[in-house]
């Protein structure tokens, strides 16, 4: 079998069209084969590397770029120290031997050797079409000629109509813009919530005893691994701190995202003026008309069928920085917020009501979501508020 790869060099490997179309459909059925299928990491590796290999982009292929781009660590992280990397690539290559054991005859066989993170492709010289000298059954040379010619026309065409009318971005795109811009790591914050167990001696029962920076809720997790997710996807680098991992230095250095409210000592801080406004628990307050929003049924065990939220995306915050805070009154509020931050319909339901310039605007979205089976429902807007 002849091999490919651009592990030696450090330009593009002019494949072929024949041949990346072979990759790619390969690419394709494994990913949806039973040793990739329920893996997402190892799909999202695998894709990544045959990515850059293709494009012949060697310095995106490096353990720490990998980790970052791939696996969503800090840009200051130690591989040394987090293997992450190294050990989804070893297993990825469990999965690549265990999807060609019975796949001997496979036009082309993608490999990651040990050692590196580029990909090396196997190709069977009889499975990869290749023009042919004129005969009664292929076509011309000149005729490929101008096939060629032709494809190199249309993507030139493209690329001028694409440059002189770009694609209009998203209401999701346009919301994060400013965040995904900053050369700076996007920061998320999840507080963490005081447990209390009760404390025991000598077999007896005494008082409830605090657990503190030990737990978080259900409701904050959710919505920092949607975050996460969606920085993932779009490339962007992020830092996740918890509990007393955070100070005020760290909010004016990076854009922010503050997760949770009442157990979130620095969301009801930096939000304080602003017009929709945590109070009580469980209060929301519209400063501007003092209408108070609260679950009607929230039961001492937390629980409700109702609840809200309020989302926030501040330029000039009180640290300076671009601040972004995404809470409910109970766990429930802030996984809706979570699920909204990361919606492109619900985000488009913000972008029908605002005016023409939102994207550059600050905002203030407060949102009703309604509990079913311990899950809340898809939040609906109740006001908004850009200034």
């Amino acid at each position: 079998m002849e091999i490919r790869s651009s592990v030696a060099e450090a330009r593009p490997v002019p494949f072929s069209p024949a041949e990346v179309l072979r990759i790619r459909e390969a690419l394709a059925d494994i990913l949806q084969s039973a040793p990739f299928r329920g893996s997402r990491q190892s799909q999202l590796l695998l894709t990544y590397v045959i990515d850059h290999t293709l494009s012949g982009e060697n310095e995106l292929l490096r353990e720490r770029v990998i980790g970052t781009q791939v696996f969503g660590r800090s840009c200051d992280y130690e591989p040394g120290e987090d293997p992450i990397v190294r050990v989804r690539a070893a297993d990825l290559r469990k999965r690549l031997a265990q999807y060609y054991q019975d796949r001997a005859d496979s036009a082309v066989r993608i490999e990651i050797p040990a050692g590196s993170y580029r990909a090396v492709f196997r190709f069977r010289p009889d499975r990869i079409p290749t023009p042919a000298i004129e005969t009664d059954r292929h076509p011309p040379a000149s005729l490929w000629r101008w096939v060629v010619f032709a494809v190199l026309a249309a993507a030139t065409i493209g690329i001028v109509i694409r440059s002189l009318y770009p694609a209009t971005p998203t209401a999701l795109d346009q919301f994060w813009a400013p965040a995904l811009a900053s050369p700076k790591p996007i920061l998320i914050y999840n507080a963490t919530t005081t447990v209390f167990h009760s404390s025991q001696f000598a077999g007896e029962s005494r008082d409830l005893l605090p657990i503190r920076g030990q737990y978080t809720c259900i409701g904050d997790a959710y919505a920092a691994a949607v975050l996460a997710s969606l920085f993932a996807r779009k490339g962007k680098l992020y830092q996740l701190r918890y509990g007393a991992d955070l100070t005020f230095g760290d909010l004016r250095y990076q854009p922010s995202i503050l997760i949770g409210a009442f157990n979130n000592a620095w969301t009801l801080q930096m939000t304080n003026e602003l017009r929709f406004v945590f109070e009580n628990h469980p209060t929301i307050r519209d400063r501007s008309d003092h209408r108070v929003y609260t679950p009607p049924d929230l039961q001492q065990d937390g629980r409700t069928t109702d609840d809200y939220a309020i989302v926030s995306r501040i330029f000039d915050s009180k640290s300076g920085e671009l601040l972004i805070t995404a809470a409910g009154i109970t766990q429930y509020g802030t996984r809706a917020a979570g699920e909204f931050l990361t919606s492109l319909p619900l985000m488009k339901s913000l972008a029908r009501k605002a005016p023409r310039d939102w994207p550059k605007k600050n905002i203030q979205i407060l949102l009703h979501t309604r509990i079913i089976d311990e899950i809340p429902g898809p939040p609906d807007i109740v006001k908004s508020y850009f200034w």
